[in-house]
């Protein structure tokens, strides 16, 4: 094993992989809820969307193969995410992540929103419905690093939800662009 290996655990909360999922990443204080947009006011009242979180809202683009994303963070992540479920059309399902112990507060949240908006725009991965640039929150210098590694157990879950929007497509060599031809 290396030093980056984990574990994560996925709780198919409806018992089939379509419905609500809770994600639990070893190493990692944070928690993700996956939840598909027909599943959201029955899940509307939970303890972890009754917090400080940062969410992503998915779902197809009209335009091209990309899917349509929007990021934000909420002091009460359920607030935010009923007034999308009424102003905003293009999402069928959302991730959301929190802090399993209460560590993290609005600012951290706004930093990974910021950080995440950031990404997207760079990876071109998807189209991102936030029209405001990333204004990243001030943190303490120990804060901030504390914030990024946090943020990268995010990032490291994403690709396993269906979500690899924040990564940048891999370049292929010329040598192994030969060596796939053969």
């Amino acid at each position: 094993m290396t030093p980056e290996s984990f574990s994560v655990r996925i709780f198919l909360q409806d018992g089939h992989v379509d419905g609500v999922k809770i994600i639990a990443k070893s190493k990692w204080s944070g928690r993700a809820l996956v939840i598909p947009r027909s599943s959201l006011a029955e899940e509307i009242d939970r303890k972890e969307l009754n917090a400080p979180g940062v969410y992503i809202l998915v779902g197809p683009s009209v335009e091209g193969d990309l899917p349509t994303i929007h990021i934000g963070a909420a002091d009460h992540i359920c607030h935010d995410l009923s007034r999308h479920d009424i102003q905003k059309d293009f999402w069928n399902w959302v991730v959301a992540f929190a802090s399993k112990d209460d560590s993290l507060n609005l600012a951290h949240m706004q930093y990974f929103a910021s950080r995440l908006k950031q990404l997207a725009q760079e990876a071109r991965r998807a189209k991102l419905d936030n029209l405001n640039d990333p204004q990243f929150a001030e943190l303490a210098t120990t804060e901030s690093a504390n914030t990024e590694s946090f943020l990268e157990h995010m990032l490291s879950i994403c690709p396993l939800l269906g979500l690899p929007v924040f990564e940048k497509p891999k370049r292929v060599s010329q040598s192994e662009a030969s060596r796939g031809s053969l």
